[in-house]
């Protein structure tokens, strides 16, 4: 029989409807390979990038109604895939005498109780917390101005305590007397508290335990009018950044009068904030490789501050209640 012009099924160019099939079943395994290397590339790049959340809402003395700030912009960040969310000065307990006459009669259980509302969200959203509230001593002790440092997995890890307090901040509270620093995705990261901001060697003893991400928690709202802090504080959050090498995430309240806004300052000067007087979050990713819009970035004091031994970093009488000691204790 003459074939000229057939394709034999055992030819190279024909295979049957078979092979199609196995074309077929091919494709999608191919397709869905493709979208776990591309899921697992995504996932590499999000372990080696760490987010930060800075916030700004009008802090109160209502410690329910600052709760729920709170628990808000920490559900907003966590969708936004933040790692770790900060919050000013105070920003659960209020702040005396601005928010309230002064802790005379103060809820600590309900202080409490929100924290742990708080610490539970964290663990929920799988998102660190930057808190700043106050810490409860004793009946015959003044509370710490402090910030929390609460996990992921929803602990307090650590508890930094304001330790340079204004003439104001020593009619209510303790001054604390240590530092604080943590390890996220490879980032060191440092805790100040608003006055700190005035003295350069908070910031230099945290250079010399490699810090290059300084959460600083500030309170300078409900002013009657502007002052200098409007002007010095901006200065001195851009000053510390770029003098130490390091970015400083600055949260402040946002009530009426707010000095500043919420900004981050990088270490070459460069500022971003957010707008003065609404509540909202200001977001950044790092490694910060940004360069600014007028020129490139760059940076400058490569040679470290010595550390005088006889330097004091603190002002005030630091507690050594074991409650002020315990760093991993509610408030």
């Amino acid at each position: 029989m003459n074939t000229a012009g057939k394709h034999s099924p055992d030819t190279d160019i024909y295979r049957g409807p078979g092979v199609f099939r196995r074309i077929l079943w091919l494709f999608p395994l191919c397709v869905l390979m493709g979208i776990s290397f591309q899921r697992s590339v995504a996932q590499k790049s999000r372990d080696t990038i760490l987010k930060v959340a800075a916030t700004q809402f009008p802090v109160s003395g209502d410690i329910v109604q600052n709760a729920k700030y709170i628990k808000q912009f920490i559900r907003d960040a966590a969708a936004r895939d933040a790692d770790i969310i900060q919050f000013p000065e105070a920003a659960l307990s209020g702040y005396p005498p601005a928010d309230m006459p002064s802790f005379v009669n103060y809820d600590w259980d309900l202080l409490r109780a929100e924290t742990n509302e708080i610490m539970s969200l964290a663990k929920e959203t799988g998102i660190w917390v930057v808190l700043g509230s106050a810490h409860y001593l004793s009946e015959k002790e003044k509370p710490l101005n402090c910030v929390y440092l609460i996990s992921n997995e929803g602990k307090i890890v650590d508890r930094y305590d304001k330790s340079m307090l204004t003439d104001g901040d020593l009619n209510h509270f303790t001054a604390g007397n240590h530092t604080v620093a943590a390890e996220i995705k490879g980032f060191k990261l440092g805790f100040l508290i608003c006055y700190d901001s005035c003295f350069p060697e908070m910031y230099n003893i945290y250079r010399h335990k490699g810090v290059t991400i300084m959460f600083h928690s500030f309170y300078n709202a409900r002013h009657k009018t502007k002052s200098i802090l409007d002007e010095i504080i901006p200065a001195e959050i851009r000053v510390r950044a770029s003098d130490n090498l390091m970015w400083v995430i600055a949260s402040n309240s946002s009530a009426d009068y707010s000095s500043w806004p919420t900004c981050i300052a990088r270490p070459d000067g460069s500022l971003e904030s957010l707008r003065r007087g609404i509540p909202g979050i200001l977001y950044r990713e790092f490694p910060d490789r940004q360069l600014t819009d007028n020129f490139a970035s760059w940076t400058h004091n490569n040679k470290k501050m010595a550390m005088p031994a006889a330097e004091v970093y603190h002002n005030g009488t630091p507690s050594k209640h074991p409650r002020a000691v315990n760093t991993r204790s509610l408030p």
